[in-house]
């Protein structure tokens, strides 16, 4: 029977230390963590969110009704982090909350660039909507087309392929016009390695 238990907890350990092993090693590849978007490192998949529910007010979504499932007034209109960075090829989750229209703009665009006077024709529901095209590259879905559920509490993923630096902007124009922008910082993928490398040799020459 003891050696049954000692067997049990050596097998226990032992998945443990292959897990804690595969966690790092996982990390160093890229995956995501808590921590990896919060300074310079560059990542295969970073998560931004595009908006956000604000509690300086007690909401309280449950009830199914439109006014307090999305009270429009109680909306965090602001991309956080305002700049997220990833390697050439990784990809960026915006969880949008609220109604936000996400659009990405091309390497170089700056937010004095978009032409706020061409708007989606109407009449429509909801408010204008920035319908620039010129060097625009991606463009997000309309939340006045979606089911309820879908407009104002969804996902969208956009992978970068090429290096550069993204604006990212809510093309719904009084949001834009509050702020509503940030970017994607794309590197090439051995540019993080240089870095870090760089940084190392700062440290040990200041150690000197």
């Amino acid at each position: 029977m003891k050696r049954f238990v000692l067997a049990l907890a050596g097998l226990a350990a032992l998945v443990f230390f292959g897990f804690t092993i595969f966690f790092f090693v996982a990390g160093g590849q890229g995956v995501i963590s808590a921590h990896d978007n919060d300074g310079d490192r560059a990542v295969n998949n970073a998560t931004v969110t595009f908006g956000g529910w604000m509690t300086n007010t007690p909401i309280d979504r449950f009830p199914n009704n439109a006014n307090t499932q999305f009270p429009r007034l109680l909306n965090h209109h602001r991309l956080t982090p305002e700049i997220a960075k990833i390697k050439a090829g990784g990809t960026v989750n915006f969880i949008v909350g609220g109604f936000h229209v996400v659009t990405v703009y091309d390497d170089g665009t700056k937010p004095t660039d978009i032409n706020t006077t061409i708007l989606v024709p109407g009449p429509r529901p909801g408010p204008p909507i920035i319908n620039d095209a010129n060097r625009r590259i991606y463009r997000g879905l309309d939340p006045t087309l979606l089911p309820a559920i879908l407009a104002q509490d969804r996902v969208e993923t956009v992978q970068f392929d090429r290096p550069g630096k993204y604006l990212v902007i809510c093309a719904v124009l009084p949001h834009f016009q509050e702020g509503m922008f940030g970017y994607v910082k794309v590197v090439r993928n051995d540019d993080d390695d240089d870095e870090r490398e760089s940084s190392t040799t700062k440290t040990m020459n200041h150690g000197q």
